[in-house]
């Protein structure tokens, strides 16, 4: 997942609701046109659209996985 924001001279604010907990890794760019040059812009002509929503969680969930309490 990916969302884009600004920073308003005192905080990164973003245009869509985050979850609670949700980490977020900020890439600033100079302008719209040199998204396609960032790890997430220059990745995504290898997106499969028809997977994002099997994957929007597993990452989440493989780690719930692996250290849940047995």
């Amino acid at each position: 997942m990916s969302i884009t924001g600004y920073y308003d001279g005192t905080a990164v604010r973003v245009n869509e609701r985050l979850q609670m907990n949700q980490r977020v890794i900020v890439i600033p760019i100079e302008n719209e046109e040199s998204l396609a040059d960032t790890a997430a812009g220059g990745l995504h002509k290898y997106a499969n659209l028809s997977m994002v929503e099997l994957e929007k969680d597993a990452w989440r969930e493989a780690m719930v996985k692996k250290h849940a309490q047995k």
